[in-house]
């Protein structure tokens, strides 16, 4: 059978991108600095063509790993730009996994809702460093805190329960937390779990608002 030539691979991939774009639907997948730079552009095209529109919201699906987190805040600063400056809502939903930072950018949804099969992972940074011991400990100690406290303030608020240090203890125990759909909805990591009917998980209440 013969493989069509890579540039219409390439043509037709590049027309779905821009055809879910202007539905409003965008994936995220791995959190780099390549990943926050494509996320960028993306969100300020489609918050262009919607400039105050509240009934246009943009859907970011998230199946993730994590990432950078520099360039995960890099995507939420975007995030907060297209709704705050170009009053465009963004909903945030989780369709199998999201680890780490990308449990971090779920938070910037107006609406955040997670599938009953998946889970949410938060936990410690981790970090690979080279360098000077003195010049190690003193800046990227001093990093670490900055991220730990922003983080701790993001979950206080968008969960609207605990302040940040209850969710920093909670978040930087030490080892990986993972949660399940209804156990982020009672920490107020999420506002809805959504199960269908042929759903394995549809063993879940159906009514989590």
């Amino acid at each position: 059978m013969n493989m069509p030539p890579l540039t219409e691979l390439l043509r037709s991939y590049s027309a779905a991108r821009l055809e879910l774009e202007a539905q409003g639907i965008y994936y995220v997948r791995d959190i780099d600095d390549d990943a926050a730079e494509l996320f960028s552009r993306s969100m300020l095209l489609m918050a262009s063509a919607r400039e105050g529109r509240a009934d246009a919201a943009v859907t970011l699906y998230i199946n993730s790993p994590g990432g950078s987190v520099g360039a995960g805040f890099a995507m939420m600063e975007i995030a907060h730009r297209v709704q705050h400056i170009h009053k465009v809502p963004i909903n945030t939903v989780t369709t199998g996994f999201a680890y780490s930072m990308a449990a971090v950018l779920m938070q910037v949804g107006a609406r955040r809702s997670m599938g009953g099969m998946s889970m949410m992972m938060i936990h410690s940074s981790s970090w690979t460093l080279s360098g000077e011991d003195s010049r190690i400990f003193r800046d990227y100690e001093k990093l670490a805190q900055h991220y730990r406290g922003l983080i701790s303030a993001i979950f206080a608020a968008r969960s609207g329960q605990h302040n940040p240090t209850w969710w920093r203890r909670f978040i930087y125990s030490g080892h990986d937390r993972f949660l399940e759909p209804a156990e982020c909805l009672k920490l107020g990591l999420i506002d809805e779990v959504l199960v269908y009917p042929d759903d394995p998980a549809g063993h879940l209440p159906r009514s989590f608002r």
